[in-house]
């Protein structure tokens, strides 16, 4: 009845972001704007994964207060998102040497993976890199 479509981050600057995913291998499949200018999506696709970027560009502060609930992007809501590598070492040091972490940081050992490292987007938005095998999670009775 259902499967997974995409997961949606709100990001200050359409063309950072998408910089920085297609960085990660993602690949821009969709573009939209409004007749303002205010509202920009873009979508991008990793395998079978759909990632939606959100850039709400108000014309003043106060109006952020105008979107409704459903745009709002300062709300709780998504955590992380995990990307799986076959080395998170060389993921790490591809991505340090592309310019896109400034630090590199240290993997620490993982409960459902071997490895596993957050890193950040531009928008403070975070991203886990996990490397397998992953391990089988228990069941729920």
């Amino acid at each position: 009845m259902f499967s997974f479509h995409h997961v949606t981050l709100s990001v200050r600057d359409l063309s950072v972001a998408e910089g920085f995913y297609k960085g990660l291998g993602f690949e821009p499949v969709y573009r939209w704007q409004d007749a303002e200018g205010r509202l920009q999506i873009c979508h991008l696709r990793l395998g079978q994964a759909l990632l939606e970027l959100y850039c709400f560009r108000p014309e003043e502060e106060a109006e952020l207060s105008a979107i409704p609930p459903w745009a709002n992007g300062f709300r709780l809501g998504l955590r992380h998102f995990a990307l799986q590598v076959d080395d998170l070492d060389r993921a790490l040091s591809a991505l340090h040497g592309a310019g896109m972490l400034t630090d590199k940081p240290s993997p620490v050992q993982g409960q459902t993976c071997s490895r596993y490292v957050f890193i950040l987007d531009p928008d403070g938005n975070s991203v886990e890199l996990l490397e397998g095998p992953l391990v089988e999670i228990q069941r729920p009775e």
